[in-house]
């Protein structure tokens, strides 16, 4: 029998152990910083990913000659790998070349340094769509993970949509391995791995009815923040803060709103992390909605050129117009925030693909 003193060593030690064990989980680059300090997360609410999600992630891996690695694991069918890849680079438009598909359900063989070697010379990541318990059952506590984590801290990009948004959180939901999706938590499985520290990640929210399915969890535990992510939505996270691309996404706080536990952001929003909070947005009087966008290089940077609607905040009237923005435009559900600049000419407010710095350009009319 353990004399008392070494029962409290014991339990010191386990403390310690499980201590050094979560910190490592959530502050993988060293950073103070709650989100990646140098590199990003694309968090998709997963169904199609749109192309302002897709140049975004391309764009902050270093763009279509960088090297990506694409896990598959989250699904149930078995891959043809130079299926899977030709898949992914039309999807994505980047050289097959430059793809390496890594899958595996056994975390011996996930853990093996041979294994993992692609993640080590990639700077892009994606995590696709599936059941969540998959990738964590079988990357966990792997090479795998350590090397995903490792790529965030030199400035990589990993990205996922459905499973593969959810994995990134450090609580997981719908972790569940029976057939039943709409179990939230699931005992053995609530360990994600904890790309975004303190975080609960939900996707398909409206089309699926999931607005608030993340209610009792965070009830549960209000330490964590409960982000419910649509499926045409994506946020783009970095350092502290986030912002929103696409749809909606669901804020699960703790707290009351209009008498609702959540609250939506919509494209172009973004939010605090350190502080929970929206972040301020440009007042302006005007917006500017995109029909139709053409993106090209000039010398001086990106310009987008196509059809849009230019609106009042103040008033109900609007009217068509064909622009000419010096930024990346797109499609979807984002409106812009603009301002009268001179004759035919406006201000608008927009990030660049490789940046999450809000910032004015000019667009002409």
């Amino acid at each position: 029998m353990l004399k008392l003193g070494a029962v409290r060593y014991a339990s010191l030690a386990l403390f310690t152990f499980l201590s050094a064990f979560v910190l490592a989980a959530t502050d993988y680059d060293n950073a103070p910083t709650v989100g990646p300090a140098k590199g990003w997360l694309v968090i998709q609410g997963g169904g199609n990913v749109t192309n302002e999600t897709k140049e975004r992630f391309v764009t902050l891996a270093g763009g279509p000659n960088a090297n990506f690695v694409v896990i598959p694991t989250a699904d149930e069918r078995e891959f043809n790998p130079d299926q899977y890849r030709a898949q992914m680079a039309r999807a994505f438009d980047v050289d097959v070349e430059n793809i390496a598909v890594l899958h595996t359900r056994d975390p011996v063989r996930a853990d093996s340094s041979g294994f993992a070697e692609p993640l080590r010379r990639a700077s892009g990541v994606w995590i696709g769509g599936g059941r969540q318990y998959r990738l964590a059952d079988a990357y966990l506590g792997t090479a795998v993970e350590r090397e995903i984590k490792a790529l965030l801290a030199r400035g990589g990009v990993v990205g996922g949509g459905s499973a593969g948004a959810t994995i990134q959180g450090s609580f997981l939901v719908r972790g569940a391995p029976s057939a039943d999706n709409s179990i939230m938590v699931s005992p053995g499985h609530t360990a994600g791995f904890g790309l975004l520290p303190h975080s609960a990640i939900d996707q398909h929210v409206n089309v699926r009815g999931r607005e608030r399915d993340l209610d009792p969890v965070i009830a549960e535990h209000p330490d964590l923040l409960g982000l419910g992510i649509d499926p045409d939505a994506a946020i783009v996270v970095h350092g502290d803060s986030f912002f929103v691309v696409g749809g909606q996404v669901a804020i699960h706080d703790g707290k009351t709103h209009d008498g609702k536990p959540y609250y939506f952001l919509s494209s172009g929003q973004s939010y605090n992390l350190k502080s929970r909070s929206p972040e301020g947005q440009e007042e302006s009087p005007l917006a500017l909605r995109v029909i139709t966008a053409q993106r090209a290089r000039s010398p001086s940077g990106p310009v987008t050129r196509g059809a849009g609607v230019l609106e009042s905040r103040e008033t109900s009237q609007s009217r068509a117009i064909h622009y000419e923005c010096g930024v990346s435009l797109y499609l979807g559900n984002t409106v812009y925030p603009a301002r009268p600049d001179g004759e035919r000419q406006i201000k608008i407010w927009a990030r660049e693909a490789n940046t999450d710095q809000l910032r004015a350009y000019t667009c002409k009319f």
